[in-house]
């Protein structure tokens, strides 16, 4: 793995702060050509720097109200089938597995808390590997930022 160097760097940053920006823009911003900046942001995605643009979309605005964390404690030996098998529910949207006394930490979001408790009777419950889980339903989010400053 290169280490970025301070255009690299400056396209990323630029990127971060608006994901649709055209290569004008960015040309403009980083001192550079558009062709440039097309080749950087090419390579950058080739060499995995870069993984993909998306929306991100504010869950509550789709309906989705209810974010919870689920700690779960699993045997050591069943940790990524258990991961892999929740990794395909829709809900959860970011899995975790850590230190401690629980194995995986587990965001997902729902409509409603029956939805919420639908999921863990009938997923959390029913997986194979899962001795214990612990629930934490998120009251307030403060900061949420997916990017990553180079």
């Amino acid at each position: 793995m290169r280490v970025l160097d301070e255009l690299d760097s400056k396209i990323i940053d630029a990127l971060r702060k608006d994901g649709r920006a055209s290569y004008r823009n960015l040309a403009i911003q980083v001192g550079i050509s558009n062709v440039a900046v097309r080749d950087r942001i090419n390579k950058l995605m080739k060499e995995g720097y870069i993984r993909g643009f998306y929306a991100l979309v504010d869950s509550k605005m789709v309906g989705k109200n209810v974010s919870v964390l689920f700690e779960i404690t699993s045997n050591p030996v069943d940790i990524s089938r258990v991961a892999n098998e929740l990794s395909k529910c829709e809900e959860v949207t970011r899995i975790y597995e850590k230190a401690g006394n629980s194995q995986l930490i587990i965001h997902a979001l729902f409509s409603d808390l029956k939805e919420m408790q639908e999921f863990i009777e009938g997923v959390l419950y029913k997986t194979d590997g899962i001795s214990h889980v612990q629930s934490s339903l998120i009251l307030k989010r403060y900061k949420y930022d997916p990017s990553l400053s180079v």
